[in-house]
């Protein structure tokens, strides 16, 4: 197996803009936060005193009873009451990144997991996609990326728990981070190369 690995990646002529590129962790750690805002949902909310149920009547009279003047039980200083200034569910998270900071994250990522030994270049023909299926499983509890443009390959390991296969056009920095163990169709570099210089050698 370590022998059909080298092998392969003899084969292929490696972008060093991709491969080789200087780990820089402030720059990954302020993509990686970008990225992470951007899947946030707003949706903590609560009520404001218009929106609580009750509190129509007074509670009590005005004057004569001893105690503070209260207008309505839902008021924000009672218990139960509405809330001054919470979360209304309308925040936007959204952050944006530039187009170059995010390619560079995602080559700085690549090289460093490659530094690692944690990524792979595997060959994936039909007949060999059984084969590596085996292999993910054998690695069972690390989480598994498979980035390919391979259809029957994703087919075969869209059920497999800790696997996520990723399309080498749509590839980013997050996704490596997340993941122990990295796998790359040696037929997806060219493309995942072009994409990452911008189609420059």
């Amino acid at each position: 197996m370590a022998d059909e690995k080298t092998e392969i990646k003899k084969e292929i002529k490696l972008n060093p803009q991709v491969w080789e590129v200087e780990f820089n962790p402030d720059l990954v750690a302020q993509v990686i936060y970008v990225y992470r805002n951007n899947e946030r949902k707003g949706t903590a909310t609560t009520k404001v005193r218009d929106e609580v149920r009750g509190g129509g009547k007074k509670p009590w009279k005005q004057k004569g009873t001893g105690r503070a003047r209260a207008g309505s039980i839902r008021s924000p200083l009672w218990r139960k009451g509405g809330v001054v200034f919470g979360p209304t569910g309308a925040r936007n998270w959204k952050r944006k990144i530039n187009n170059k900071m995010a390619q560079k994250a995602t080559c700085m990522t690549l090289s460093q997991r490659l530094r690692e030994e944690k990524l792979e270049f595997v060959s994936i023909d039909k007949k060999e996609i059984k084969d590596l299926r085996e292999v993910i499983l054998k690695n069972a509890g690390k989480k598994t990326l498979v980035i390919s443009t391979n259809k029957d390959l994703q087919l075969a390991v869209r059920n497999l728990k800790q696997v996520k296969f990723i399309a080498s056009d749509k590839v980013n920095s997050k996704h490596i981070v997340d993941s122990t163990k990295v796998l790359v169709d040696k037929d997806s570099v060219k493309i995942l190369e072009e994409r990452l210089t911008n189609d420059r050698q």
